[in-house]
């Protein structure tokens, strides 16, 4: 990525990322109903999201008196963990406990073939839209102020644990959710675009 302008100058390539403009999208398993259900129900802003290592293994092999190396398979990268950050409604915990129970169903004590769990998405840098913003007098929707920055894709998606937090009558907070997924691999969706233009 190039780090133009890294304080937010004016008219330069990239500006510094506030907190909080990060979007994730899955295209859930058909059976729970495809990426649809996803924007519909589930969508959400997330609050980080760690992108995991991409490193591969390398082979030595012995030459002579020497050590070359072979390029090897990639590493199994850790597990992601997405906080959701905002109230999620009945429909949120509805696809995702129905994506969980397709891994491994607590009810029959089955577990789903990965082929069919597994899901691919894409992550989002969002940014302002200065294009709206500009116009002070705009009444456009809210939607329209932020648009896609960096878009990442996300391949072989798998939840890997689904967990609320602790329900407490004395607390004056919500129930939260936090899941878990295993990516396989993730990559940038147009490697010639790496620059977030906000204009």
């Amino acid at each position: 990525m190039q780090n133009q302008n890294l304080w937010g100058a004016q008219n330069s390539g990239i500006d510094q990322q506030r907190q909080d403009l990060f979007k994730v999208i899955i295209n859930l398993p058909a059976s729970v109903g495809g990426q649809s259900a996803w924007t519909e129900d589930v969508e959400f802003a997330v609050e980080s999201f760690p992108f995991p290592n991409r490193e591969r293994e390398m082979v030595g092999v012995k030459y002579m008196n020497q050590t070359n190396f072979m390029l090897g398979a990639d590493t199994a990268s850790g597990a992601i963990e997405i906080p959701v950050r905002y109230a999620f409604n009945q429909p949120t915990a509805q696809r995702l406990e129905k994506w969980n129970y397709l891994t491994s169903n607590p009810r029959t004590g089955g577990v789903g073939l990965t082929t069919k769990v597994k899901a691919w998405g894409e992550f989002w840098w969002m940014v302002p839209n200065m294009a709206v913003q500009e116009n002070v007098e705009s009444e456009r929707p809210s939607d329209a102020s932020l648009v896609p920055g960096l878009i990442y894709h996300l391949e072989g998606c798998l939840i890997k644990g689904l967990k609320f937090s602790e329900a407490s009558m004395t607390g004056n907070g919500m129930v939260n959710m936090t899941f878990t997924m295993q990516i396989d691999r993730y990559y940038p969706k147009s490697i010639s675009n790496m620059v977030v233009k906000t204009q």
